[in-house]
């Protein structure tokens, strides 16, 4: 869930008194402190299964459990190395690190903050594990690194090569480390800020990333003219970005001023951030973002009264489809005129024409059209037909198609109540099993799916295409699906674990596509186009070059369809899967698009697909990734596959036959 109010806590080197640090901090607002589980001077002659005398830590009735599990995080001693090449260092951090986590679990903390110190982190992966696995209650990880490798920095002379490899090295401590824990969702990054920032793409991959918390260190303020503490442009836009993504911000160093003005300083920088409300995607989008959904199959499933609710709050989407129909409506007007009227003069015809323009209902070349809304729902596009038609002045016979019952009922009472001085007629069942006279000039469908064909708008309007006049009008009458590979551990991590109906299935969770607003992922390359669809499509010739035809002679079509598409990486990355996108041309120039680069403002329908793969593939800066998808159809039923490339690693072909996820027809 997106960050509606800023979360900030206080971090303390050191807690002497435990419960004073903590008053002070709530008093001036903050929400949690950060602190220590032992003195940062303490150090213990620590021999495994050997009891000591006396504690290491403080007794946990100086604060109550609630303060415990809800106000604080623990810190762990940040010399503790579990990695270290010293065989002895090794094993002795080792036991002090479980002694301090023995005592996380026991006070029942909500997150438990340790430090990384570099690449090597098997060993401290391995003892975490062992932590989950043992503990009922889970404290969540937040593994602390800093923005920049400081030592890297001082190395470099080439202040272009540090840019690169230094800002670099501290993703790739946190990245290794999480891909150990196998993208494990209960463990985060807390990103502490530097003074001097990368480069945006830089900046960009680590939104991609889980970050639980940014630690601001108070040296980075500087104070303005009234001797406030504020951070320059750049910081701020991180900080608002990183809050935006659910980061929780801490405070942290020297108090160069009044403690209470840092988090009077980082409110009012919040605030002041461009109002979400603006965005209608935003506001609509609270609280779902990486919320994975199935898709929807309406095909197979009768859609219930709350779907149509939520579709049809959609201004954007039903304001381009009115435009799309007049724009048709007009056209057929016009085609209307030169028909019946091949002997007139040229003047007559423009004459007609400009009639038409200005709305003149006298022409008698104004005739009646035939509309067919297929799969009308509860009749926005029969609202959005009758609208372009009293625009255009046009005289239009709607023909409503449904087939789920419930949507019936709601149409008949439309045409009773409210369309009644209209020509609307409510036809109930399957607009691939109909035969209607008259046949429709322009068909009207809302069909599609997050990734444009996946919820059978192909198979549907080939089946229907015995309802259009020779010559007719499709509304839409091309869509495109488009594909990005994608960063985003969070995403994958609970496609793993999602639940499907009441089993629990990672094989067949990472073959199927989700629906979901991502939020937390990092786009590794570009869009691309991946499959097209035109409508009224043109059937498949025969080896002579004719076009061939079904028993009820429609064109017989083929809607397989494969594509290998490649992308060159541009930076060091991890990719977990595609980012599943489409846009649509309604008519003429009337377009709808979820594609981020084009995307339809306003528009709220459609959530992207996230598609996964079944094991995260580590890719280099220089390197190609290729993807081929297939399209895949049977006599009941349409499913995707999927195999993936980068150098000379490959993936296992993903939901092969359709094993995992499909959409029946």
């Amino acid at each position: 869930m997106s960050q509606t109010e800023i979360s900030c806590g206080l971090d303390y080197i050191t807690t002497p008194d435990l419960q004073s640090c903590l008053t002070e901090a709530l008093h001036c607002n903050y929400s949690f402190i950060v602190s220590p589980i032992v003195h940062p001077r303490f150090r213990r002659q620590h021999v495994m299964n050997v009891g000591k005398t006396g504690g290491f830590t403080r007794s946990d009735m100086v604060l109550s459990p609630q303060d415990w599990t809800t106000r604080l995080v623990g810190k762990l001693s940040s010399y503790l190395n579990v990695d270290s090449a010293s065989p002895i260092v090794r094993q002795r951090h080792e036991d002090c690190l479980n002694e301090e986590l023995s005592y996380c679990r026991g006070l029942g903390v909500p997150a438990i903050m340790l430090t990384l110190h570099g690449r090597e982190t098997n060993n401290l992966a391995r003892i975490l594990q062992t932590y989950y696995e043992t503990s009922h209650h889970i404290s969540l990880i937040w593994a602390r690194v800093p923005m920049v490798c400081n030592k890297l920095l001082r190395n470099h002379v080439d202040e272009n090569e540090e840019n690169e490899e230094s800002w670099n090295e501290t993703w790739f401590w946190w990245s290794k480390f999480h891909e150990r824990l196998e993208w494990d969702k209960r463990v985060g990054v807390v990103l502490e800020l530097s003074a001097d920032l990368p480069s945006e793409d830089l900046l960009k991959r680590w939104l991609g990333e889980p970050v639980k918390a940014i630690i601001v260190p108070t040296s980075i303020f500087h104070n303005n003219k009234k001797g406030y503490p504020v951070l320059s442009r750049a910081h701020q836009q991180l900080v608002v970005n990183m809050v935006e993504h659910e980061a929780q911000v801490i405070v942290s160093g020297a108090r160069r001023s009044n403690i209470e003005f840092y988090l009077q300083y980082l409110y009012r920088l919040w605030k002041r951030r461009p109002n979400p409300a603006d965005d209608p995607m935003l506001s609509y989008a609270r609280g779902w973002e990486d919320y994975l959904q199935t898709p929807l199959q309406p095909l197979a499933d009768n859609l219930d009264t709350h779907t149509y609710n939520v579709f049809e709050k959609d201004p954007v989407k039903y304001d381009q489809y009115q435009k799309a129909i007049a724009l048709a409506l007009i056209d057929l007007q016009k085609n209307n005129i030169k028909t019946t009227n091949k002997d007139t003069s040229i003047l007559e015809v423009m004459t007609e024409k400009k009639e038409i323009a200005q709305g003149d209902s006298s022409s008698d070349t104004n005739k009646v059209f035939t509309v067919m809304v297929l799969g009308a729902g509860r009749g926005p596009l029969v609202r959005a037909t009758l609208n372009a038609a009293d625009i255009t002045n046009s005289k239009v016979k709607v023909i409503a198609v449904e087939k789920n019952p419930c949507a019936v009922v709601v149409l008949a009472a439309q045409v009773r109540e409210v369309w009644r001085d209209r020509d609307v007629v409510v036809v109930p069942g399957d607009m691939r099993q109909l035969n209607l006279t008259p046949k429709a000039d322009i068909i009207v469908s809302e069909l599609l799916g997050s990734w444009g064909d996946n919820e059978l708008s192909p198979e549907c309007l080939d089946g229907a295409a015995g309802l259009l006049k020779p010559g007719g009008i499709s509304i839409p009458c091309q869509y495109k699906s488009h594909l990005a590979p994608i960063s985003s551990p969070r995403l994958w991590a609970a496609a793993k674990a999602a639940t499907t109906g009441t089993v629990t299935s990672k094989d067949k969770n990472l073959e199927t596509l989700w629906v979901v607003y991502m939020q937390n992922k990092h786009d590794i390359a570009e869009t691309k186009e991946v499959f097209n669809f035109e409508h009224p499509v043109k059937g498949v010739r025969d080896h002579n070059g004719q076009e061939m035809s079904d028993y009820r002679g429609l064109p017989l079509t083929d809607n397989r369809r494969s594509a290998t598409i490649s992308w060159d990486v541009r930076q060091d990355n991890v990719m977990h899967g595609f980012g599943g996108y489409f846009d649509c041309l309604l008519y003429g120039n009337e377009s709808i698009s979820i594609v981020p680069s084009t995307h339809s403002p306003g528009m709220i329908s459609w959530f992207p697909i996230f598609i996964p793969i079944k094991t995260p593939l580590r890719v280099e800066k220089g390197q190609v990734i290729t993807a081929t998808f297939w399209r895949c159809v049977d006599s009941r039923r349409v499913w995707y596959e999927w195999i993936v490339e980068v150098g000379n690693r490959t993936t296992v072909l993903h939901n092969s036959n359709g094993r995992s996820s499909e959409m029946l027809l």
